[in-house]
């Protein structure tokens, strides 16, 4: 019974909404989650605002801590507060997005409304609305419709 009381005062990710799915993942208490998302197996979010309709796949990692290059070391130890400057920058995933089983979302990236990124992929780069994005680094390999569609699907608002 003490360890029940334990977990349900562990800091939870804030869930913004309904029919939120996630599996066996780390998602931190500085992390938004909007409906109908799901955030599948081994994943570990960090300072992530997640939007609605967004389907994560396992063993994703968004958001990890960015070690400073410019300090005599890299070593956290170094820092009066490591998480607040490794984690410096949230990454923002819009609404309708799909992440690929592996892949990397790099701390600060913003991934746009409807965007898909394919599996195993390294993404460094802020990925533009409707983009289909693949590999190491991400690179756009084309959209997922035309502008008109677009414009039309972003009004909706999900």
């Amino acid at each position: 019974m003490e360890i029940l009381k334990l977990f349900r005062k562990r800091p939870r990710c804030k869930l913004l909404g309904k029919h939120i799915e996630i599996r066996n993942s780390k998602v931190d208490k500085y992390t938004s989650v909007g409906d109908y998302t799901y955030i599948g197996d081994r994943c570990t979010v960090t300072k992530a605002q997640i939007g609605r309709y967004v389907s994560i796949g396992n063993n994703v990692t968004i958001g990890p801590g960015e070690h400073d290059l410019a300090m005599f070391s890299t070593s956290g130890w170094f820092y009066d507060s490591p998480f607040d400057i490794l984690c410096e920058k949230d990454c923002v995933i819009g609404n309708d997005v799909w992440i690929g089983v592996d892949s990397i979302i790099r701390r600060g990236v913003k991934i746009g409304n409807g965007a898909v990124v394919g599996a195993n992929s390294f993404v460094n780069k802020d990925v533009p609305d409707f983009a289909i994005v693949a590999g190491n680094p991400a690179k756009i390999i084309r959209y997922r419709f035309e502008p008109e569609v677009q414009k039309r699907i972003i009004a909706s608002d999900w």
